[in-house]
């Protein structure tokens, strides 16, 4: 044998076909790692399917039922009460604290409230003015805007089963009905419109 046929011998192994050889193979390895990329994404579950592999899974839902707890002078909405003697524009129960009875439902505004400062004793900052129903019976809206324009001042006394009439600062006419007095006033309240 000559040393050329050895040397052509040498080159047609991996020597000489390396490149070529690499190049198959990467190949290969591209398109089975591609086809086994589609295989897998047509028997994956859809991320909308729930997962059926595990029988044995379960979920736990704990649903906490807490009674409505309001924090003192927190004012509740209520449904107008019948027979109101005229248009309603809020009406529910209020522990007092502070509160503008012209917002809808009343809160505390800086400069104009209604407030318990003191033991059964209702203040008045700002415009609006209160006075006790002196006179039988439950009064209307006519007879409360009465009663306050005859007397009406900044602060009133209260005492459980009395009602209070007043006028806030934006016109509109009030009844409190005292349910409880003492350090704590809580009273059932109708706001009428103006």
């Amino acid at each position: 044998m000559r040393d050329d046929d050895q040397e052509s011998t040498k080159k047609t192994g991996w020597g000489h076909l390396g490149h070529q050889w690499i190049t198959a193979i990467a190949a290969l390895v591209t398109a089975l790692a591609g086809a086994g990329f589609f295989l897998g994404r047509t028997s994956a579950p859809d991320a909308e399917q729930p997962n059926t592999t595990n029988a044995f899974s379960t979920a736990t839902v704990t649903v906490t039922a807490t009674p409505e707890v309001r924090p003192v002078g927190e004012a509740p909405t209520t449904v107008p009460p019948p027979n109101t003697g005229g248009a309603v524009y809020w009406t529910g129960e209020l522990t007092w604290g502070k509160f503008n009875l012209d917002h809808n439902p009343p809160n505390y505004t800086d400069g104009e409230y209604l407030a318990n400062i003191s033991s059964g004793y209702l203040y008045v900052k700002g415009n609006t003015t209160v006075t006790s129903w002196k006179k039988s019976g439950r009064p209307g809206k006519g007879e409360c805007a009465s009663a306050v324009d005859t007397d009406g001042s900044n602060q009133v006394q209260v005492a459980t089963g009395n009602q209070v009439c007043g006028r806030t600062a934006e016109g509109r006419i009030f009844l409190l009905d005292v349910l409880a007095a003492g350090n704590t006033i809580r009273t059932k309240v109708t706001v009428w419109n103006t």
